[in-house]
Order: C-alpha cells, then structure tokens, then sequence
C-alpha cells in the first residue's frame, strides 16, 4: 500500500504538468480558429455589403422600368440548391409573404439546416463584374461631371475677374474724373463733369450693347444659315448617320488595331535591332582582339624567320668549319699515317744545328744594337754641326 501510495505521489504532478500543456495548446488553437473566424467574418461582411449595393441597384433599376416580376414558391429541394441566375436572386427578394412562408415551412420540415441561398462561383463573378461595370460607369460619369463643374467654374472666375478688373477701371476713372471736377478755388466738386462722366459711360454701354446685339444677330443668321445648309445636305443624303458614325467607329477601331500590331513589331524589330547591335559589337571586339592577335603572331613570324635565317648562316658557316676541320683531320690523319720517324743523330745534329743558329741570331742581335747605337751617335753629331754651321751664315750674314 505504501508504494502504491508513493507511486501515485509521484505521478500527480506529471499528469497535472501534461494537462497544463494540453490547456495551453488548445487555447491557441483557439486563438487561431477565432483569428480565422474574425477574417471570414471580415471578408463576408465586404462580400455582402457588395452583393447588397448590386441588389439595391437591380431593384431600383427594376422599379424605374417598372418591371416587377414574380417567381413560384421554392420547394425544399430548390431552396438548398444554388439559384440560376443573378436574375433569380432579385425575384427571391420580391416575393410575396405567402411564399416565404411556405418556404420556411418547408425547410423546417427538411433535414438541411442551411438556410442561405447560396451562389456559384460563376454567379458571384458575373455579379462582381457587372458592379465592377457600374461603378466603372458611375466614375466616368462623375468624371465628366466634375470636369463640367471645373470649366463652368473656370469660366465663371474669368468672368468674375473680367467684371472685376472693369469695375476697378471705372472706379479709378471716376476717381480721376473726380479729382479733375473739384474747383482748385472753392474746393468744391463741379456736377457739370461728373453728369458728363456718366453720360459718356452710358453712351458708351449702350454702343457696346449694339455691337454685341449686331454680332448676336449675326450669328444667329449664320446660324439659320447653316441650319438650312445642313437640311439641305440631310435632304440630298450627304449628311452622316449614326450608321456611318458607327462604321467609322468600326474602321477607327481596324486603324487603331493595326497600329497596336505595327506597334508591337516594331518594338519586336527593335528588340531584334538592340540583339544584332550587340552581337555586331561582340563581333566587332572579337575582330579588334583577332587582329592584334594576328599582328602579334606576324611579329613573332617575323622574328622567327630572322632568327631562322641566322640560325641558317650559322648552319652554312658550321659546315664549312666542319668541312676544314674535315680536310684537315684527313691531311694529319694521313701525315699520321704516313710519318716515319727520323734516325737519332740526325735529330742531335739538327738539335745543335739549332743552338748554333740561335747563339747566332742573338750575335748579330747584339751587333745590330751597337751599330744603332753608333748610328744615332752619328745622327747627333751630324745635327750639332748642321746648327753649327747655320749658326755662322746667320752672323756673316
């Protein structure tokens, strides 16, 4: 009992740890599915205040035709079922109570609990298309609203300015006229002048009426002028119809397709053009590169067939070394082969006939010295007495 006791202490806090994780792992999931849950909510909402905007307008578009139309109760099998058309969603909204209450009935009676009316994928877009249309419609119309607010608005403030800066042009023609009519004496300011100043501004109003009358008659004839002209022209069937403007709709919309296409080639073409304009720029450094290659390869040529032309003569000039040194190993080869040696005494008496030569050689050498030495004491001798003598013409003379 004791371990069993200790065995059950010891797996409390476990099972207590396990539940707490469980606890903690469903609260996200919890969170999670309410995040979830908050953006359907989110999306359902836009969706339906979306189908609500395109089923008011069906319905006031409906009832300024004045073209209310009825459909037969929904059965149970019909009212789980998707509806047919965008058309069938408005005429359910129309229905009288006796219909809706059948049909509730009939859903209470039928196991399905889904009381929507549900739409196909195909029918929400025809829908959201069809809105998207309007409002496409609504923003153009408000666009050219706006735009014929802004020019009534434009010509409205040049009118006002226009009429401004008149009125200030009389106020300070008045003012001038003004000061021109008080006497310098009395100071007083003389009537003659100022009834003068609005006489003339009269005249002048009305004269600028009757111009502007003329010119409003004037347009007005040329007005009915035309008018008669273009009778004249619908009469003789020169005029445009609608199915002339139609067709020049048509042909506007032919143009303006060749042009998109005659477009697009030619952004084709000059993307072709940029594609052959960069290859020619490779090519062309390809080229570049190649030539100096070449250039390099002719010098290298060059300075192999100097060296080859060298290493020629030097070829020729071997061979003819070679050549001598042939004939002249041949001739030593045959003096070598052909050589006898000479007996013993004759090579002592060639021996001593070569000292005896030699002591001899060095004899006369000695003697040649001393007759040189002779030689130039003569020489100087000789050169004394010819200064000498030179010496006695100078002073007998």
């Amino acid at each position: 009992m004791i371990e069993t006791k200790s065995l059950i202490n010891e797996t409390s806090p476990v099972r207590h740890r396990s539940s707490t994780m469980f606890d903690d792992t469903d609260d996200l999931e919890l969170k999670q599915r309410l995040e979830k849950f908050e953006r359907e909510i989110v999306e359902l909402k836009f969706e339906n205040s979306f189908f609500e905007t395109a089923l008011e307008r069906k319905k006031s578009e409906s009832i300024i035709s004045h073209t209310a139309s009825t459909i037969p109760p929904v059965s149970s099998s019909q009212a789980t079922t998707p509806t047919g058309s965008y058309q069938d969603l408005t005429n359910a909204s129309t229905t009288n109570r006796g219909d809706r209450l059948a049909r509730k009935q009939s859903k209470s009676r039928s196991t399905q609990s889904d009381l929507r009316i549900h739409l196909t994928f195909e029918q929400k877009l025809a829908i959201i298309m069809s809105e998207l249309e309007q409002r496409k419609i609504d923003r153009i119309r408000r666009e050219t609203i706006n735009e014929k607010r802004l020019d009534q608005f434009e010509s409205d403030v040049e009118w006002i300015d226009i009429e401004i800066s008149d009125f200030e042009l009389s106020i300070a023609e008045f003012l001038k006229t003004k000061n021109l009519s008080i006497d310098k004496r009395t100071h007083k300011v003389l009537g003659e002048k100022i009834d003068r100043y609005f006489h003339d501004h009269l005249q002048a109003r009305e004269s600028l009426i009757n111009k502007l009358r003329d010119r409003s008659s004037g347009f007005k004839r040329q007005i009915v002028r035309l008018d008669a002209q273009l009778k004249e022209k619908e009469e003789m069937g020169e005029t445009l119809t609608e199915v002339d403007f139609n067709q020049l709709k048509m042909e506007n919309k032919q143009y303006l397709d060749k042009i998109d296409e005659k477009n697009i080639e030619l952004v084709l073409l000059k993307q072709k053009v940029a594609k052959i304009t960069k290859l020619l720029n490779y090519y062309k450094a390809n080229l570049n590169t190649s030539t100096i290659d070449l250039i390099d390869i002719q010098q290298r040529i060059n300075k192999q067939d100097t060296l080859y032309e060298f290493t020629q003569q030097e070829i020729n000039k071997a061979n003819y070394e070679k050549s001598r040194a042939s004939k002249k190993n041949h001739n030593l080869s045959y003096q070598i082969e052909n050589y006898q040696a000479p007996e013993i005494l004759d090579y002592v008496k060639r021996k001593s006939l070569l000292c005896n030569l030699q002591r001899d050689c060095q004899v006369w050498k000695r003697k040649v010295e001393l007759v040189s030495m002779s030689l130039q004491q003569s020489k100087q001798q000789w050169q004394t007495l010819q200064r000498a003598s030179r010496y006695y013409d100078d002073t007998d003379i």
